[in-house]
């Protein structure tokens, strides 16, 4: 009979597919991290697209909206308003009052209180 050899397992051999294996598992994860952080940066991307998109429709509504207020303080406009829905015209020079003194847009002096006599107490 042989003898019987026992089969001892070679540890330096396992220890290296535990260091490639964990090796492999950080090379994954770094990949997967890096993955997210690209699908996150277009995701932002578009985001920014849509937002981009939205100032410039409100940009040309803002321009559409200064052109129709241009067009609703045009004076003939408002004019052929006061005309025609309003009734109104321009004053008859006999309904103009003029103010003396040659100044424009100065009341006249209010009128003072009567003087009291000189012997009279308050």
């Amino acid at each position: 009979m042989k003898p019987v050899s026992v089969v001892k397992p070679d540890l330096g051999n396992r220890r290296g597919v535990g260091v490639w294996a964990f090796l492999l598992a950080l090379c994954t994860v770094g990949a997967l991290a890096h993955v997210a952080v690209r699908m996150h940066g277009i995701q932002i991307a578009y985001a920014l697209g849509r937002e981009r998109r939205t100032n410039t429709e409100l940009a040309e509504q803002r321009r559409r909206l200064n052109i129709e207020i241009g067009m609703l303080k045009d004076p003939d406009r408002v004019i052929g308003i006061a005309r025609e829905k309003l009734g109104m015209a321009p004053a008859a020079p006999e309904n103009v009052v003029r103010l003396g003194g040659g100044t424009l847009g100065r009341l006249p002096a209010a009128p003072t209180a009567p003087s009291r006599p000189s012997g009279a107490r308050k």
